[in-house]
């Protein structure tokens, strides 16, 4: 971020080369006999025990501030101020015409991104949409809760192609502002409603609910009443869809006691929860009928993302941002697209059904 070090041909190539050194480590490692052999002084292992005594402390200071962005009602209100209202300009500059901030579904999957494609990128988040209300199996009768509605694009799409009624809440003033704009310019308040209200707060009762991407502004701590609050929100016999980003199953433990560059940078309070969390935290009303894996679609989202803000540079400094900001985000798109293209984090879409 403060411009120490480049990595050619490019910052995502650097951290597919560290992952896949961390994955060849963790599949061959040697036995404490081996290591003895070749460690062979005192003076190396009294250095290797130095790092990894500051690697601790580091790995423990990270944690106890993320600890501090806890996702109870005030903290969320915080975190998502500190992302989601950072300016509705800045996410404009690499964010499709729809301003959908998620994992778009790609039909051909495209092999290599080399320039932005908004009309491409659009189109698969179009897509994405399809997908998850055809899960939905929606009725022109239907009234569906949307958790984290962002800009408006999906209940927008879903009302014009369904005719169904939509609640949609979100947490961010700035995604709330456009949303609205947005249901005044295709005339379809009579259609739709947004709200500024915490998903705690809210006390309706639906025949559908969807929440893309919203599970990982929840937080471990939280998750049993997520679901328990999906639960109450929708009918027996009703349908709840979430696309959720996820951590492996192997991994989660060590994973929600820790911190990282997302969690400490990008989204504080940010949590990905495990399919298997999932699993643990639902209620017995509710159950998991159907899960789709897109994690590799997200990889090309990101490519996209990345290839536009790094062509649109001098706008976002033009905007005010700084050189350090843009760096900072130019990290976050080339490192998470470094995970998902290799497996290392996943994306999920569900359908759960309430009894």
């Amino acid at each position: 971020m403060s411009s120490d070090w480049n990595a050619s041909p490019s910052a995502k190539d650097f951290l597919t080369l560290l992952i896949r050194a961390k994955r060849y480590k963790s599949t061959h490692k040697m036995s404490s006999r081996q290591r003895s052999s070749w460690i062979g002084s005192l003076s190396v292992y009294l250095q290797r025990t130095i790092v990894r005594t500051i690697r601790v402390i580091v790995r423990f200071l990270n944690y106890i501030q993320h600890r501090f962005h806890q996702n109870s009602m005030l903290g969320s209100a915080r975190n998502i101020h500190q992302h989601y209202d950072l300016g509705n300009e800045m996410f404009q500059i690499f964010l499709d015409p729809s301003m959908t901030y998620s994992c778009a579904l790609f039909e051909p999957f495209p092999e290599k991104i080399t320039k932005t494609d908004f009309k491409m990128l659009e189109e698969a988040q179009m897509r994405k949409y399809d997908a998850m209300l055809d899960m939905l199996e929606l009725k022109p009768t239907d009234h569906v809760l949307e958790i984290g509605c962002g800009w408006g694009a999906c209940s927008i799409r879903a009302v014009q192609k369904f005719g169904c009624k939509w609640t949609g809440i979100t947490i961010s003033a700035e995604q709330l502002k456009v949303a609205q704009e947005k249901v005044r310019k295709h005339a379809l308040e009579d259609k739709i409603e947004y709200k500024l209200l915490d998903y705690r707060l809210e006390k309706g009762v639906y025949d559908k609910l969807l929440a893309i991407e919203m599970i990982e502004a929840v937080g471990h701590e939280y998750l049993p009443l997520f679901f328990e609050i999906m639960r109450d929100r929708i009918v027996p016999g009703g349908i709840a869809c979430i696309q959720a980003i996820t951590c492996p199953d192997a991994y989660y433990d060590h994973y929600r006691r820790s911190s990282d560059f997302i969690k400490k940078y990008i989204f504080p309070g940010g949590h990905l929860p495990s399919e298997g969390a999932i699993s643990e935290a639902l209620p017995p009303e509710l159950t998991i009928e159907t899960v789709s894996h897109i994690g590799k679609h997200y990889a090309v989202t990101l490519d996209l993302w990345h290839s536009a803000w790094m062509e649109r540079q001098k706008k976002i400094l033009d905007l005010g941002y700084t050189q350090q900001f843009h760096r900072k985000w130019q990290f976050y798109f080339a490192l998470c697209s470094a995970l998902f293209e290799h497996s290392h984090i996943d994306t999920v879409q569900m359908r759960i059904a309430r009894a």
